[in-house]
């Protein structure tokens, strides 16, 4: 999600000691409340994630719609993707076809998760199935 968010708004860090993920809003609120306990520019220790924006979730739409093969959901999908708010409509129009809507969640989670796994590619780790050393069972 940090990957694909507002490029003005989004992105965040990887902690690479336990995995986890902190979004800006997040740093800056745990940040403000004083309940943190890290170097930030300790680069052992983070991976600075920018947001891309969204663009590679709208063509997953564009995708996702072409392959439907009920020519009347999917004009009714096209449509809903045109012009600003086209995420939000897209959902809310497929709602109407609860198997569609799974069929997409499933689509969209393996395509960020693909994205996010050549991004870190890119940037010198693997991901790994295996929980991390100092992290709790």
């Amino acid at each position: 999600m940090l990957l694909e968010g507002d490029p003005a708004q989004g992105g965040g860090r990887i902690d690479l000691r336990t995995g986890e993920v902190w979004s800006d809003a997040a740093i800056e609120y745990a940040e403000k409340s004083g309940d943190h306990d890290w170097d930030e520019d300790d680069d052992q220790r983070w991976l600075w994630v920018d947001s891309t924006g969204s663009r590679s979730g709208y063509l997953d739409m564009r995708e996702f719609i072409a392959d439907i093969n009920d020519l009347e959901v999917a004009n009714r999908l096209s449509i809903a993707i045109s012009g600003p708010g086209a995420f939000r409509r897209f959902k809310n129009t497929l709602s109407r076809w609860p198997d569609l809507m799974t069929r997409w969640y499933s689509f969209s989670d393996d395509r960020q998760r693909w994205r996010a796994r050549a991004w870190l590619a890119d940037e010198g780790y693997a991901p790994s199935q295996q929980a991390p050393a100092d992290s709790s069972p």
